[in-house]
């Protein structure tokens, strides 16, 4: 009986298939039992079909002596020996008949065991090798086996009513048999589906007609990360994200329609956020499909896929398209569709709407001298300020290196503005540590408005970008409202942005020289180089006229570069008198970490002695550095000497002497010389500098003397060195051969 346990479990084993094998196997006893009682034969024997092992038949059933129960039961028969038996037989209605005189000639594998019986000359009389048999078999025609009987006690081949009878009892045996296997089919099944549920890689939970869990798999504990005595009984929605319940609960609502109606399908997938037990969030992707249960009960299968990758792929692909990389502000995309969306809105409501458009001030020096990752905090750190100074509503985005913008919407006045825009400017301009140096930021801010009748978002950006080069015209770190006067200016700023690119490599820069004498004989001791730019079209141009262009750009160093090392050699190169010669160079240019490099480089390539060249501090910014005293004091090591210039204004004052003992020379002020003669103080207080610089060691050069009068007015004075219009006008080098 191996492969018939095989195919239908032992009742040993206990389960359900257990039962229903235990059942068929006396259900078949008992119709084999009730042929033999009831019908008249000594044998009747049940075959079952295997359905999983070799192409045979097993012997299931016996009824008869114990000598033929045990030369049959459990015998395995093959298939293709009763298929010769049907087509030998002769049908007897839904039986079959085979005659001894037709029988196969070696039915061994069938014939195990032929009945010990006299054999009669009579044409009714049963032969020891006559067989009668029914096949067992579905409604549908399945086959599922045989039923057959021998030794009929009156020696006689049935009559019609037995033959009727024994029908009978080959249906039940197939319903019984049919009963039974799809009991096992069932099993089987729900076998298999527990083995796919539990093992599966995929989340997957069963939900009762009350949409609460009634059954999950470990991928789905896993995924909520939370134990199976957890969930079941409990909604999904317990677990489901607060901001998303509401996604939720039509999905809850679904999944108990499905229980209910029976007409329903699968639903579309729900994609929602979970929380795990540590607060964790997590992606799934939702999708339930209707079930029956036992008894016909309506339950849902809701698959839940892992997404929470796919989301963060996604939403870093959201901020790469939209945000800036360094500072996380909205990007010049994001930014421009958001002010124009805001423009739309105001166009409908009236509403007023300010742009600033903010550029950092000589933020390429920033990087030029400390490095850019110094120079990248610097930018994130003003980003931040930018940000913290305008309202919580209000947009910031970066439109390129040292570009931003801000969207102010729903203004109540335009003076509103204004405030917002003073405190961008005071907070960006805190003073700033970043790698061991202090900076000083400052933003230059344009304004432009639209009540949103007529301006587009890039008409509007354009707008403040032109009051903005009109601030940084005027004085860094302030703000510029626009007006229609500045359209102009404007284009003429961006199209020297775009000619500065090609002056140097052109050659276009050139410089001028103006000569610093000793006042009681008018000696020339020196010369102050000036930046000119010799433009294609526009003529000649004054650093008034396009020096804040490359201030703020990144042809700064550069130009600086090429001025020292053009001085260091028209110095060397002068026919006769003073080579010493002074040069312009920015604050931030000074804190170059380069700078030293370059000047050595220019001095070596030149021959000019080092104490002939003098860097004059032009701006404020480096005085106000907390490392101001040490940059000075590194060029001041290579022998060059240092020059306060403008001293007597802004920060260029008394304090400074003693914060930059490297700095040798004063140059006063020429507000002072314009005034000499004319006002009560300006006498005093020349007096007073020529003084203070004797007492402390330093030369003193009086800058803008234009008249004679003022010449001799401070050489009365004491005044040992001056330079302006009077001794010479700044001019080429070529002039002076």
């Amino acid at each position: 009986m191996a492969s018939l346990q095989h195919e239908l479990p032992s009742p040993s084993d206990g389960g359900p298939s257990a039962q229903a094998s235990q059942g068929l196997f006396e259900t078949l006893q008992l119709v084999a039992d009730t042929i033999v009682e009831s019908l008249g034969f000594e044998v009747a024997v049940v075959n079952l079909v295997d359905t999983e092992g070799s192409p045979s038949m097993v012997v299931a059933a016996v009824a008869g002596p114990a000598e033929v129960r045990n030369a049959l039961l459990g015998r395995r028969q093959g298939l293709d020996g009763w298929r010769k038996l049907l087509a030998a037989s002769e049908p007897w209605g839904k039986l079959h008949f085979l005659d001894h005189a037709t029988s196969p000639s070696d039915p061994a594998d069938i014939f195990t065991w032929i009945p010990d019986l006299a054999i009669s000359d009579s044409p009714d009389a049963w032969h020891p090798e006559d067989a009668l048999f029914a096949t067992l078999q579905t409604g549908s025609g399945r086959h599922l086996g045989m039923l057959s009987v021998d030794v009929p006690r009156d020696g006689l081949r049935p009559g019609p009513a037995t033959r009727h009878a024994l029908e009978a009892f080959a249906v039940t045996a197939s319903l019984a048999i049919e009963h039974a296997t799809m009991a096992q089919e069932s099993e089987r099944a729900a076998r298999r589906f527990t083995a796919v549920f539990d093992s599966s890689p995929v989340a997957v939970a069963i939900l009762g007609p009350d949409g609460l869990f009634e059954r999950v798999n470990r991928a789905y504990c896993l995924f909520l990360q939370r134990d199976e005595a957890e969930l079941i009984g409990r909604s999904p929605l317990d677990f489901t994200h607060p901001e998303d319940v509401a996604l939720a609960e039509p999905a809850s609502a679904r999944a108990r329609g499905l229980t209910a109606a029976p007409e329903a399908s699968d639903t579309a997938p729900v994609e929602k956020r979970y929380v795990l037990r540590n607060g964790d969030v997590v992606w799934g992707r939702l999708h339930l499909a209707p079930l029956y249960g036992p008894h016909d009960a309506r339950v849902v299968v809701a698959q839940i896929e892992d997404i929470t990758e796919r989301k963060r792929t996604e939403a870093q692909l959201v901020q790469q398209a939209n945000f800036d990389a360094l500072t996380s502000l909205p990007n010049r995309r994001q930014a421009m569709g958001h002010l124009q969306r805001v423009l739309d809105r105001g166009a409908l409501g009236g509403h007023l709407t300010a742009v600033f458009f903010c550029d950092l001030d000589r933020l390429k020096l920033v990087n030029d001298g400390h490095g850019h990752a110094v120079g990248d905090a610097y930018i994130r750190e003003v980003s931040s300020r930018i940000r913290s100074a305008v309202r919580a509503g209000d947009l910031v985005g970066r439109l390129s290196g040292d570009e931003f913008v801000a969207v102010i919407e729903g203004l109540a006045a335009p003076t509103e503005a204004i405030g917002l825009a003073g405190r961008v400017i005071e907070q960006v301009r805190q003073p700033l540590s970043l790698g061991g140096a202090v900076f000083l930021p400052s933003v230059s801010l344009g304004i432009a408005y639209s009540t949103g009748h007529t301006f587009t978002a890039d008409e509007l950006v354009a707008q403040a970008d032109s009051a903005m080069y009109r601030a940084k015209q005027e004085d860094r770190g302030a703000w510029q409202v626009y007006d229609a006067t500045l359209r102009g200016s404007a284009a003429a700023q961006l199209e020297l942005r775009r000619d500065v690119s090609g002056a140097l490599e052109a050659g276009q820069f050139v410089l001028h020289y103006q000569p610093i004498v000793r006042l009681h004989d008018e000696e020339i001791t020196g010369y102050e180089a000036l930046l000119r730019w010799q433009h294609p079209r526009r003529g000649l141009l004054l650093p008034g006229e396009f020096l804040d262009v490359i201030l703020d750009s990144e042809y700064e160093a550069p130009v600086t570069d090429w001025l020292i090392q053009q001085a260091c050699r028209d110095a060397t190169a002068r026919p006769a008198g003073s080579q010493r010669v002074s040069i312009n160079v920015s604050s931030l240019m000074m804190g170059r970490r380069d700078l030293p490099d370059v000047i050595t480089a220019a001095l070596q390539a030149s021959g000019l002695p080092p104490d002939e060249l003098v860097l004059e501090l032009t701006e404020d910014r480096l005085l106000s550095r907390a490392d101001g005293p040490d940059l000075l004091a590194a060029l001041r090591g290579l022998g060059v000497a240092l020059a306060m210039d403008d001293f007597g204004t802004g920060y260029a004052g008394l304090a400074n002497l003693q914060r930059f003992p490297s700095i040798s020379i004063l140059k006063l002020d020429q507000s002072f010389t314009a005034s000499l003669g004319r006002d009560a103080y300006s006498t005093p207080i020349v007096t007073a500098v020529r003084d203070l610089a004797r007492s402390c060691g330093l030369h003193l050069i009086i800058e803008g003397v234009e008249t004679v009068e003022q010449a001799d007015q401070l050489r009365s004075l004491g005044i040992e060195a001056a330079q302006g219009y009077y001794f010479g006008r700044p001019r080429p080098l070529a002039e002076d051969r």
